[in-house]
């Protein structure tokens, strides 16, 4: 009886050994699945493998037939059960990528959920085109191109896309701020500015709108002086001529009549037909001219009416003439 249980226990410990030993030798196993092409000769295949140990799950695949161009997307995960659809190219990048017939975005901005096409690190955003022969790049809104930046690398703005100039605006203009222009400036078109315009060298008009008139328009009786500066403001021609000491012609005519008369009432008018007033510290000068050559000139005196802007020339006898009369202020 003996006998028989050392053999056991001697078969036991050798039977122990054994499978040790080929637990060393033995190299791990891994869990495979096999993709073989039916047509191909030989052993040629793709192997979708596991490491030993890997937890047990499953992958459900779709019932449907796939349309061209899809891709196998995992679309639920339960447990260890993850369920698989096919989707399109085209609807696996929306919300990942941009696509390049247009992106529908919820909110667009920087901020935490929003949308933009930009650089989240310190490097900058680059737009090219780098074909063999330079190409245009353009910015359209509402489906019509707003902005063209040319192959030459002229920009063209609006209506002016296919710009002449470095910066080509067919359109309007505006400058809110300062201005600085180191070279020519051409302007087409009416310019506004709603800040200061400053020049270091001189300003030339080559052309002036309209035809030349003999006499001042309704209206423009304004002058533009300069200080030492240069600085221009808009002052009246009376200013100008009152502050240089000079006497400024308010108004003056020439009134003729062809029977004697003992007084007569002028009213003042200037250059453009309009009643002047008179005030207190105007000159009045008058020129009586006889209507004969052997005709005594007789002396006068004026009254003048502040409020109507009238004066009366009263004669010391009768007279029929001619008055060449002005006002100076």
């Amino acid at each position: 009886m003996k006998t028989i249980n050392y053999l056991l226990v001697s078969s036991f410990i050798f039977l122990f050994q054994l499978l040790v030993t080929q637990a060393q030798i033995r190299p791990a196993i891994q869990k495979e699945i096999r993709l073989v092409n039916p047509s191909q000769t030989g052993t040629g295949y793709v192997g979708l493998k596991a490491t030993e140990g890997t937890t047990t799950y499953a992958v459900t695949l779709p019932s449907a037939l796939p349309t061209a161009n899809s891709l196998l997307k995992v679309s639920s995960v339960t447990g260890t059960t993850a369920s698989t659809e096919w989707q399109s190219i085209t609807g696996a990048v929306t919300g990942m990528a941009w696509a390049l017939e247009g992106n529908a975005i919820s909110a667009a901005g920087t901020a935490t959920g929003q949308q933009f096409l930009g650089t989240t690190s310190a490097q900058p955003l680059v737009i090219a085109t780098t074909h063999t022969t330079a190409q245009p790049i353009k910015l359209l809104t509402g489906n019509a191109e707003r902005l063209r930046v040319n192959a030459d690398g002229k920009i063209g703005i609006g209506t002016a896309l296919t710009a002449s100039t470095t910066l080509d605006v067919g359109g309007t203009f505006r400058a809110s701020g300062a201005a600085n222009f180191g070279s020519t400036v051409d302007v087409a078109g009416a310019t506004t500015l709603s800040g200061s315009l400053g020049v270091t060298g001189e300003v030339t008009l080559n052309a002036l709108g309209g035809a030349v008139s003999t006499s001042i328009q309704s209206g423009f009786d304004r002058l533009l002086i300069a200080n030492n500066n240069g600085i221009l403001r808009q002052v009246s021609l009376d200013a100008v001529l009152t502050y240089n000491g000079y006497h400024r012609t308010k108004a003056k005519g020439f009134s003729t009549f062809t029977t004697a008369t003992e007084s007569v009432e002028i009213t003042p008018t200037n250059g453009q037909g309009n009643t002047v007033g008179i005030d207190t510290n105007d000159a009045i000068s008058l020129t009586l001219e006889g209507a004969a050559n052997d005709m005594p000139i007789p002396s006068y005196y004026i009254s003048r009416n502040t409020t109507t802007g009238k004066f009366m020339v009263y004669f010391s006898s009768p007279f029929n003439g001619s008055i060449n009369w002005s006002i100076l202020e």
